[in-house]
């Protein structure tokens, strides 16, 4: 017959109890409740007897012990299979979340339940690492880009952190995958006199204010596809917009082209958009923003610079996105110092930053001039 026994040095009841051998065992309940005790130990030997007949599986085993624990703390131990956790987890951070950033989590959550062939419905304790490993090779596999793997797997370790954290499972399966080592293609900047001839070749009144804004703002094309005349503040000569990726507020002074350019729009209306046809339109695919802006570059007979990228697609080294790269640049190359260059354009870190920091060579020669030379004193 069960019984259970507190030892000195502890706090919690111990199980005393007989196996499926006959063996007496002993096993902390992890309880100070007498009863609750007690009711843990009866239903150890309880299984014991059943496994000892052969009349236990181990579905059965797991609905045995769940009971227990349902019973005496409140808590199931049956965990959700991994499909029906991750609706859970991608339902509890829609509302804390951006569309794009859902969306995102969505596709890495519907391509690594497919690779589990089947095992989704299994419960998500059964996740281990090498599933983790498994569903990176696969990817990589692919001829996705690194960057893209590692994203995908950050992804992943969001949702089983919280799994973990929520005592769902034991230990977080994504801790023990090493990621991909990253290797990004660079982009390339525009010079002054390269932009001014982008806009001396664009087709429309349109583009050349979102490639104004795209180089004295610094802001990326969806932010200044979307940029409205609420966003302007002429009485402070500041633009101020929310950026869509980060969901950080950005000040930026109005340089004086841009005042100028706004003056002229303003004649047109003040109201909605500052590129109404073009916020209706997509920036990706064969004839979205990303591929218009790259025929205005040819255009204006400058090379795009499209090379193939690390992973299965091609990359423009010098594409919108680089007018960001050029406007950060241009600020370095000023001796603008870094945490102001930071602010401009929203960056949260400094490693961040300086991948967009493009020094000219005149530049950095000038910062070799700072050594002293040999027989001199330094500064």
């Amino acid at each position: 017959m069960a019984s259970i026994v507190r030892r000195e040095n502890s706090k919690f009841w111990t199980a005393c109890f007989t196996n499926r051998d006959g063996r007496q065992l002993k096993r902390s309940t992890k309880t100070t409740d007498k009863r609750q005790a007690l009711q843990i130990a009866l239903e150890l030997e309880r299984v014991e007897t059943q496994a000892s007949a052969g009349a236990i599986t181990t579905v059965q085993l797991r609905k045995v012990l769940n009971d227990v624990s349902e019973k005496i703390t409140g808590d199931s131990l049956i965990a959700p299979t991994v499909e029906d956790y991750f609706k859970d987890w991608l339902k509890s951070i829609a509302a804390r979340n951006r569309a794009a950033t859902i969306e995102r989590y969505g596709k890495t959550t519907r391509l690594f339940l497919s690779g589990l062939n089947g095992r989704a419905q299994k419960p998500i304790t059964g996740i281990m690492p090498k599933d983790i490993e498994n569903f990176l090779t696969a990817r990589l596999e692919t001829g996705v880009a690194p960057q893209t793997a590692i994203i995908d797997l950050k992804t992943l370790n969001t949702a089983f952190r919280r799994a973990e954290a929520y005592g769902i499972i034991l230990k977080n399966p994504v801790a023990a995958v090493r990621p991909p080592k990253d290797v990004r293609s660079e982009r390339e900047v525009f010079t002054h006199e390269e932009v001014q001839k982008i806009l001396n070749a664009t087709p429309s009144l349109e583009w050349q204010t979102l490639i104004l804004l795209g180089y004295f703002i610094g802001a990326r094309l969806g932010d200044c596809v979307q940029m409205k005349w609420e966003n302007i503040h002429p009485e402070k000569g500041v633009i101020i917009y929310h950026q869509r990726k980060t969901g950080k507020k950005v000040i930026i002074p109005m340089h004086f082209h841009i005042i100028e350019h706004l003056k002229y729009l303003s004649t047109f209306g003040t109201a909605g958009f500052l590129c109404p046809k073009l916020a209706m339109k997509g920036t990706g695919g064969k004839h979205g923003l990303s591929e218009g802006f790259k025929r205005v570059v040819l255009k204006a007979g400058l090379d795009p610079m499209v090379v193939k990228g690390k992973g299965i697609r091609s990359f423009t080294k010098r594409s919108f996105h680089s007018l960001r790269h050029s406007f950060n640049s241009v600020l370095a190359n000023a001796g603008v110092a870094e945490e102001v260059r930071m602010k401009l354009t929203g960056h949260s870190s400094k490693a961040m930053n300086q991948n967009y920091t493009h020094l000219q060579v005149a530049t950095l020669k000038n910062a070799m001039g700072a050594l002293p030379l040999f027989g001199t004193k330094a500064a």
